[in-house]
């Protein structure tokens, strides 16, 4: 049986600026994690939390909304996140060593691994980062090495910016 449990839910604006994703990142403690949803239980022995309706989940590196998902590990040191909605989101920055560049996800359903820092996406499902996008029934994402793989049934379909010439 499962307890219910309640959960401090925070509510942050969105800032203007570099678009919805970026605000999506705006965390004003860098060790903070926030947690919204409509319904949450818990099954304590195992450090599991399934939430439902209007999840979201923010850090200061990287941001998940969907309509349904569960996250396994303590909520301060999570291992892993299985989300669906139509679609799911993600939102990825690079660390400013890494040239801060944001990358951004969906699809309908979504497994996000921490360590070692894998992003598997199904159903509808794209990626885009620097003006280049990706989309095909499923997406592996490395976001650690920032290496792609994809594919399905319908293929894959690249949309690339190219650089201007100087």
């Amino acid at each position: 049986m499962t307890k219910l449990r309640t959960v401090a839910v925070a509510i942050i604006a969105l800032y203007a600026g570099n678009g919805a994703a970026a605000g999506l990142l705006k965390i004003s403690d860098e060790n903070t994690i926030l947690v919204t949803a409509d319904e949450v239980w818990e099954e304590p022995e195992q450090n599991i939390f399934h939430f439902r309706g209007n999840f979201e989940l923010r850090t200061p590196r990287w941001a998940v909304t969907a309509d349904k998902a569960t996250v396994y590990g303590k909520m301060d040191d999570l291992d892993r996140i299985v989300a669906e909605g139509s679609p799911v989101q993600f939102v990825f920055q690079a660390s400013a060593a890494e040239n801060g560049a944001i990358t951004e996800a969906e699809g309908r359903k979504l497994e996000y691994q921490r360590e070692p820092g894998l992003l598997r996406l199904s159903g509808d499902a794209m990626v885009t980062s620097g003006g280049n996008t990706m989309r095909s029934s499923e997406i592996l994402y490395d976001l650690e090495r920032d290496k792609l793989e994809a594919g399905g049934p319908e293929g894959v379909r690249v949309t690339a910016k190219p650089k201007p010439a100087r």
